[in-house]
């Protein structure tokens, strides 16, 4: 199947092919059990805890947001989630955060995790619901076990990390509790808010060249040309493009006849 945004561009021509933007949510309403680390860290009923996310439009990711529903647990500092995307990509959403000394239980909360949040986590008092940035408080002591990644300290705790990932696949939540005693559960599951850009091929014309340009997000995707639509023979453009700020750049010489262009994967 291929997929391609097409542009006409001729000797005096240029201009750009847009899509639509979409924010879709995915929900794993499937209750995961927080089990009491006997030998630390140990494993969440589901794990991972998974969200396929297929169908959705656009080339590439620029935010996602994750919502955690009903989070209990008698001491929440001992709970850590990491989030890992379809290609890998992942971050750490919460680690021992929560008030250490004589927390208040968490009952029934709802988090929604999101770079955009005006603070983190809270640290030094109790979780409550609300919208927060992901938060680690220390880094880990331990690995988190199989088959999440290696090297969880390594993640960070952006979730701008999928940015301009392709976005459909497997999405895989791991939850661990690393200490003993006291236990958990998330009774409503988890979700994600996953927002696509449109895949946009611009041009310009420099003297009697055109400049086509795209998004670095767009991977995977190959310039065409074809010199009509009516029965179009698409070709590989053979320039390499030129990674300049975040975009690809093509330079073509523009001929007499009317050329089109296309995006195709």
């Amino acid at each position: 199947m291929i997929r391609s945004k097409i542009l006409a561009v001729g000797i005096l021509v240029w201009g750009i092919a847009v899509g639509r933007a979409d924010t879709n949510t995915f929900f794993n309403t499937n209750a995961i059990v927080i089990n009491d680390s006997a030998s630390p860290p140990t494993k969440a009923s589901l794990y991972p805890a998974t969200n396929i996310v297929s169908g959705v439009k656009g080339a590439y990711v620029t935010k996602v947001t994750v919502q955690i529903k009903g989070f209990a647990h008698v001491f929440p500092s001992d709970v850590d989630m990491v989030l890992v995307g379809p290609a890998g990509q992942n971050v750490v959403l919460m680690g021992n955060v929560g008030k250490l000394n004589q927390p208040l239980a968490a009952t029934n909360i709802d988090l929604t995790l999101d770079d955009d949040a005006a603070t983190g986590l809270p640290l030094d008092t109790d979780l409550v619901s609300g919208t927060f940035q992901p938060t680690q408080r220390n880094v880990f002591q331990f690995d988190f076990p199989a088959p999440a990644p290696a090297n969880t300290n390594l993640m960070g705790t952006l979730l701008a990390n999928f940015q301009n990932a392709n976005p459909n696949g497997v999405w895989s939540l791991y939850v661990v509790d690393d200490t003993n005693p006291d236990s958990g559960v998330i009774t409503g599951g988890w979700g994600l808010t996953i927002t696509t850009a449109p895949l946009a091929l611009a041009v310009a014309r420099t003297q009697t060249n055109a400049v086509l340009s795209w998004t670095n997000g767009a991977g995977g995707y190959v310039l065409q040309a074809t010199p009509s639509l009516t029965a179009p023979a698409w070709t590989n453009v053979g320039i390499a493009p030129v990674l300049i700020g975040g975009n690809y750049f093509v330079t073509n010489a523009m001929t007499n006849s009317a050329t089109f262009y296309r995006l195709a994967k």
